[in-house]
This record gives C-alpha cells, structure tokens and sequence, in this order.
C-alpha cells in the first residue's frame, strides 16, 4: 500500500518526482490519449533528470540523482532533528520510515519497463549509467552537486528502506540539510529577504597567504575555539588596504567548512536586517560567521547602531553559533574629524556622544592589525607568489621590478606583490 508521504511531502511538489510517480501509480488505467500524453510528460522529466545531473556533475543514476537531490534540500522537522541530532524515535521518526517505505519502492524500480510500454526510449539510453563532462564550468548547481553525488551514491547501495532510512540519515548527521548542507558560503539578498548562495568561492587558503603568521594564528585560534564550543571572540581585522585581510578570513572558510562553518556576507547597508539574519540561523547546527568587508562609518551614518545592539545583546539571549567578523581600514571604523574635538561645539554632551560613536570597536574582543610590509618583507613575498609561477625570482631585475610596481600601485603590500607576480606570469604565458 502506497500512503502519502508526511516529513517529506515537498517531494509531492515536485514536478519531475510528480511525473514519475503519478505514471507508475495510474497508467495501468491510461487511454491511448493518456498514454501518448504521459509519454510526453515522461519524456520531458527525464529530460530534465539529464540536464540536471550534467549541470551538476553528478554520474550514474539520473532518478537517484534527482532523489538525492530532494532529499539533500528537505528542511522539515526530521531532517532538522538529526541535523541536531537530536532525533528520539517519536512519531515522527516512524513517519519518515513509513515515508523511506514509499520512496524505495520508486527508488529501486525499473522505469525502463514503464518506458516499453509507453513506447519511449530515454532513461534507457543514459538513466543508469549518465556521465557527465568533465569540464563543466563552475557554478552553484556543480558546488552542490558535490555533496549530492556522495549522498546518491549511498542510496544506490541501499538493499531495503532501512538502510535507504540510515543513509539518507547519516547524510543530515555529517552534512546538515537544505542549503547550508550543500554550499558554504552566503549572502543575504535584499530583495527576497533570505540567506542565498553565494558561489563558487575564491580558492584561497593560508599556505597561498605568506606573512602576517601572528595574525593569522590569532584568527585561527579563535575560530577552531568557536567550532569547538569554547569561548571565541566577535573579530576586527584592521589596517592598510592590500595587506591580506579579507584573504585571511576567505581561507578560515575553504579550510574549516568541512568542520561546520558557515559564512554569510553582510554590507553596512544591510545591518537592519541582522534580526532576519539570526533568526534563519540561530537554531542549526553549524557555526556562523558574519562576514562584514570594509566595515566604517561616516558621521551621518547610523546603522553602526544596529551593530552594536547585535553584539552588545538584548532582552533576547545572542545567539552561540554566530560571531562577527569584520575588516577595515579604521582602527575605530567611525570617522573622526578634529572639529569632533572642538570644544565650540553646540553638543551640551559631547564627550558621551563622542563615547557612543567610538566605542562600536570595543565591542569586538578580538582586534587584529595587518600593517604594511618592510621592503625586504615585501620582497619575500613576492620571490614565494613568484615560485607558484615558476617565475625566477632570484634576479636583481626582479626586485628593481617589484620595487617600481609598488611605487606605481599602492606602495608594499600583498596587494601589490601579487599583482606585480600575475603580470610577469601573464607576460610569460604562464
């Protein structure tokens, strides 16, 4: 007996699982008309299965695939159990078995016999055995499909729904559900009001960021602190444009994603939206930092407020799975002008103004500065970017030309070393 299926009912909105199921449930009772249209309609979804799998870079099963899929993105109250873990073998629990049931039955089933007898040649001709090209470019779907490949490929071992259910649950156990299971970074889009996607991401990762080893072990420190459950600081990354900042905190997230770090950029015009931010976030089981690039504040802005109100907590306990951390040029990320000390100002106040606006960067516990480099520090830079290219770094004319470029871009700095590398490299072919 076939019952409706309840944790995981969204996979009825579908339309490719539609189409398969309806047809296999209901064609014993089709017309010839009936028949030619669900050829069609069949014709279509597979078509769609094929697409999808290229797309994603997935091999093999196209129907396991798309399965997969669904299941990767189910957020319901059963997958976000045992993404917790927390799972106690309620009613629930036996729902999703009764579900798992259902979904072998058209998990395991031969659609290339529905195909004979609709007279349709498609999941026959590349359904079990889809290879997709190797060159796909990166994309969101590829990023994805990464985590979905490995969940199909559990699936297709499965021999009954008990171990389809054990499958399906040590996916939610070691990856999490819906989209922060299958990407790692995000940003919150205005329009639609919600966390989004944010990929591919720049492959950067410490070993290809050379100096500033203190700072990066400080940042380091504090971020596996967080990921452990220890007490870890909100972060402020602060210095000269080029040094590196922002690189460091893109590395934290290709280097400890796998241990449950998730990231989501945030610009100053979007503070207002911090509450929306925390309450998609607050109760899953990952740890989220909120990236904030270029963070500072003119004198007419406000939305500083917003972000102290976040750090500082309010009636409503801050939530243990988020930090900030942040990058700027401004050690006290407010612009200050000496008029601001005047002591002819009209602010009957001025020191507790002044107070207000300059004490948003005590709020971060950890302040980390990344100051411009000595010319030799400059160099060895350059000479260690230099040998990732195979570029002779050891010349006199290569320093005389490392030398001249940051005089032209931006004096020394990684910035500025990585650039004069990439342009040697790129006259070189390399």
């Amino acid at each position: 007996m076939l019952y409706e299926l309840v944790p995981f009912r969204s996979f009825e909105q579908d339309e490719v699982y539609s189409c398969f199921t309806s047809i296999l449930e209901s064609f014993g009772s089709f017309d010839d008309a009936d028949r030619a249209d669900s050829a069609e309609w069949f014709s279509n979804s597979a078509a769609q299965l094929a697409c999808y799998a290229e797309r994603a870079g997935i091999g093999g099963n196209v129907w396991t695939a798309w399965l997969a899929k669904l299941f990767a993105e189910a957020e319901n109250p059963f997958s976000l159990a045992h993404e917790r873990r927390d799972a106690s073998g309620g009613t629930m629990d036996g729902l999703a078995m009764q579900d798992m049931e259902q979904l072998y039955f058209y998990l395991k089933y031969d659609y290339a016999k529905l195909e004979k007898r609709m007279n349709v040649n498609m999941l026959r001709r590349f359904g079990k055995d889809f290879k997709p090209s190797a060159c796909g470019a990166p994309s969101l779907e590829r990023t994805a499909g990464a985590v979905i490949a490995e969940l199909a490929a559990s699936m297709e071992k499965a021999a009954s729904p008990a171990e389809l259910y054990k499958a399906v649950t040590d996916f939610y156990h070691a990856h999490g559900a819906g989209k922060f299971a299958l990407y790692n970074g995000f940003r919150w889009d205005d329009k639609a009001r919600e966390i989004v996607p944010a990929a591919p991401l720049e492959d950067i990762t410490f070993d290809k960021l050379f100096g500033y080893e203190e700072q990066k072990r400080a940042l380091i420190d504090n971020t596996v602190a967080f990921l452990e459950g220890r007490p870890a600081n909100n972060v402020l990354l602060y210095g000269e444009g080029g040094t590196g900042k922002s690189s460091s905190i893109k590395a934290l997230l290709n280097e400890y994603a796998p241990r449950g770090l998730r990231m989501i950029e945030l610009y100053k015009h979007q503070m207002a939206d911090f509450e929306a931010v925390l309450d998609a976030v607050k109760w899953r089981n990952y740890k989220f930092v909120i990236f904030m690039d270029d963070l500072s504040f003119e004198q007419f802005e406000v939305e500083y407020k917003f972000l102290k109100a976040f750090i500082e907590g309010g009636l409503e306990k801050r939530p243990d799975n988020v930090l900030i951390y942040a990058t700027s040029n401004r050690r006290h990320l407010m612009k200050e002008t000496w008029s601001d000390r005047d002591d002819k100002s009209d602010d009957m106040h001025e020191s507790e103004t002044m107070q207000e606006k300059m004490s948003l960067v005590d709020r971060f516990g950890l302040m980390i500065r990344y100051f411009s480099p000595e010319q030799e520090q400059y160099l060895d830079i350059a000479r260690r970017l230099a040998a990732q290219y195979g570029i002779d770094a050891q010349s006199e004319e290569f320093e005389k030309g490392a030398i001249r470029w940051e005089l032209k871009h931006g004096g020394f700095s990684g910035r500025s070393a990585r650039q004069y590398v990439e342009h040697l490299a790129g006259l070189a072919g390399k």
